[in-house]
């Protein structure tokens, strides 16, 4: 794989992160039917922790170096709301709706990141934003179907989701981004592990498997998508990431019987759009800027 072009690999590691975390929200919603949410997140965060332990011992004590830990606390804030949210959101709904509604994530950050960040406020982004927001909100429908309260809370998944990313753009440029992840991971899991408390259900060997591939896929997904950006540039591989969509249809149908209808295809498309023409405008600028 190494000797393939940076811009395949970098497509191929993204397909296999759109898998990971659609085969994740296919077993959160599994999973559900017996377990709460809350404990699902917890044992999401605490299987990518336990994970990470080991790499990061053999790395060695560089990664646990970093003076950025009140961002970090700040980030495992919102990291924890994510989990608070599109979990128990993801096992309301169809596996197709929730990553259509996912996709609205770079929006949301690129929106925070001209509020918070003070970056220009250019009209195409600005208006590719408004294309994107009409694509979510075609994939809810208010109006003509009642907008379900799992909906909702993918959307503010995607929104805390959006919040954290912003936030690392701050960290990664003095800290390695195992450093970022491993952090997160240690101070999520027991903020998790406070609701889940009281929700608590001991799992049976099979539901305790699901539970740690929930897990497992979700670290899965961080280390693809890291690895699928550093391999080529995001205008090259963010096409790659529409294929959740499929494969959420394919994995709903299969496992549910589900099947997404046009305005999920349609809203699932302005939105993710919009966020790749964000990305293709913001490396132009940031060429142009170099030059």
């Amino acid at each position: 794989m190494r000797d393939l072009p940076g811009a395949i690999r970098g497509g191929l590691w993204m397909v296999a992160a759109a898998l990971s975390f659609t085969l994740m929200t296919t077993l959160i919603r599994e999973v559900a039917q017996d377990i709460h949410p809350f404990e699902i997140g917890f044992f999401r965060a605490a299987t990518n922790l336990v994970l990470m332990l080991p790499y990061a011992f053999r790395t060695g004590p560089d990664i646990f170096r970093s003076s950025n830990h009140k961002i970090y606390i700040f980030r495992a804030l919102f990291g924890f709301s994510f989990l608070m949210t599109y979990f128990p959101g993801a096992a309301t709904i169809p596996v197709s709706d929730s990553q259509a509604l996912i996709f609205s994530s770079p929006l949301f950050a690129c929106a925070m990141a001209i509020v918070f960040l003070g970056e220009r406020v250019r009209a195409r982004r600005v208006t590719a934003l408004i294309v994107g927001f009409c694509g979510a909100v075609l994939i809810l429908r208010p109006g003509f179907d009642t907008v379900s309260m799992g909906a909702l809370l993918v959307l503010v998944g995607a929104f805390v989701n959006a919040a954290a990313n912003v936030m690392v753009r701050h960290t990664t440029r003095t800290d390695h981004p195992d450093t970022a992840v491993f952090y997160l991971m240690l101070y999520v899991t027991p903020l998790a592990a406070i609701p889940a408390l009281f929700v608590w259900t001991t799992p049976t060997l099979t539901q305790l498997a699901f539970l740690v591939a929930i897990g497992f896929c979700g670290s899965l997904n961080q280390r693809f998508t890291s690895r699928a950006f550093a391999a080529a540039e995001a205008t090259a591989i963010l096409p790659f990431d529409f294929a959740r969509l499929p494969f959420a249809a394919i994995i709903g149908w299969i496992v549910f019987a589900e099947l997404p209808d046009i305005w999920v295809w349609a809203g699932g498309a302005l939105v993710f759009g919009s966020s790749l023409y964000i990305a293709h405008r913001e490396a132009k600028a940031a060429k142009e800027e170099a030059d």
